[in-house]
């Protein structure tokens, strides 16, 4: 994380309830150790004023029940576990063997898998840019071009028409908007769409 804190700026933070980590392991199994102490130590972090949140250990139980109700058909059983989001609502797990960073996109309802460990993402694949898996070039034009001054740990910037009603991916159709109520609405209206096809 050292590298990830050096690039980018804590902003604003939630309270993160703390749980032992012996319930921790207990509800996720041993091998989530190494999730324990980020956490820990950065949950509920708002970095560079909503570009990048690390869940509370509050929102990582919630998101990763959410996700594998969302996505029960395509990743089942759902071994992973829902760590940060992004300014777009994109969630991003870990898989159980710290091997791979699946995100997944609210826009779209689709998941992408990378094979990179969690220390892989927050000391070489965030730092060096090779890899926009944040999405941080949008950001920054949605940022200035919403006149944003932070966004709230509840929310992400979602589109005004969404892409499956043939929206446009660009920031004009933005807007801010709670994070659960982007993904609810958008999973109804892929599924209601995938039923008419």
């Amino acid at each position: 994380m050292k590298k990830f804190i050096e690039k980018y700026k804590i902003t604003n933070k939630i309270d993160n309830k703390i749980i032992r980590k012996e319930y921790f392991i207990k509800n996720y199994g041993k091998e989530l150790y190494f999730l324990y102490d980020i956490i820990l130590n950065y949950g509920g972090n708002i970095f560079d004023n909503g570009l990048f949140k690390i869940h509370t250990f509050e929102y990582t139980d919630k998101w990763t029940k959410l996700l594998s109700t969302y996505f029960e058909k395509e990743i089942n059983p759902f071994k992973k576990v829902c760590f940060a989001s992004n300014w777009q609502g994109v969630m991003y797990c870990v898989d159980y063997k710290n091997e791979n960073i699946t995100y997944f996109d609210p826009a779209t309802c689709e998941y992408f898998n990378a094979e990179f460990s969690l220390n892989d993402l927050f000391e070489d694949i965030l730092i060096n840019g090779e890899y926009d898996i944040i999405f941080e070039e949008y950001w920054k034009e949605a940022y200035n071009f919403m006149k944003i001054k932070k966004l709230d740990y509840k929310n992400s910037i979602g589109h005004k028409k969404y892409l499956h009603l043939d929206g446009k991916d660009n920031v004009k159709n933005l807007e801010i908007v709670n994070t659960e109520v982007l993904w609810e609405m958008q999973i109804q209206i892929a599924e209601k769409i995938n039923n008419i096809k």
